[in-house]
């Protein structure tokens, strides 16, 4: 097992050495478990990276039995390199299938799924789409209360564009795009503190770390 685990960790290394890309922002905020059938949950985050900052928030919605999606949008600040840091939009989705679970004597549960991000500031844009890899692993601490550590895989094509000409000493620069593979780890933790709320912290692992942190909340 231990030999498995640093294979595993060997490869994860690895990989976010091979690529280099921008970032993913809007990380993942939910562990491998989907939501039940027609449950809804709502979530509100602070997001602290290299060189930016974001605010947005989380509708996630369970379609059917162990297949869920969710919709992210928000503002946030970046200067990507180019000029002033600048605010804008960023929105996300994405779906997940669990099909490893723990109740059902899985050593832990696991979700695959797939996601877009798309940002949006000024003359700079990123557009990513990719697949995860989710697991988890809840211990109960008390009466309908646990903690959930979890973590995130995710590989992905991303597009950036820089669109604005421009002449500076004498020299004309214009737009340019640049398409790239790339991968990256998000760890967190869920604690849920009652069956409906919970609050939870990411961080994300790639060129451009950052900590993602806030609450979820069940409305229905």
């Amino acid at each position: 097992m231990r030999i498995i685990c640093s294979i595993v960790v060997i490869g994860i290394i690895i990989l976010l050495s091979a690529f280099s890309a921008s970032a993913q922002f809007l990380g993942q905020l939910s562990t491998a478990q989907t939501l039940p059938k027609g449950e809804t949950m709502l979530g509100a985050y602070l997001g602290i990276y290299d060189d930016a900052f974001s605010l947005f928030g989380q509708l996630r919605h369970g379609m059917v039995r162990y297949l869920d999606f969710g919709l992210k949008v928000g503002i946030l600040n970046l200067d990507p390199g180019y000029g002033e840091g600048k605010t804008g939009l960023v929105f996300g989705g994405d779906v997940k299938y669990w099909f490893m679970e723990r109740k059902a004597n899985d050593p832990l549960d696991l979700s695959l799924g797939g996601g877009m991000e798309f940002l949006k500031i000024a003359d700079y844009s990123l557009f990513a789409l990719g697949g995860n890899a989710i697991a988890s692993y809840e211990i109960e601490y008390g009466r309908q209360k646990s903690v959930t550590p979890y973590g995130r895989l995710n590989l992905r094509w991303e597009r950036a564009s820089f669109k604005r000409s421009l002449r500076l000493w004498g020299w004309e620069e214009g737009d340019w795009t640049d398409d790239e593979m790339d991968v990256a780890l998000s760890l967190g933790a869920d604690l849920k503190l009652s069956p409906d709320f919970s609050i939870i912290g990411e961080l994300e692992i790639e060129d451009n770390v950052g900590f993602v942190a806030g609450v979820n909340y069940k409305i229905f």
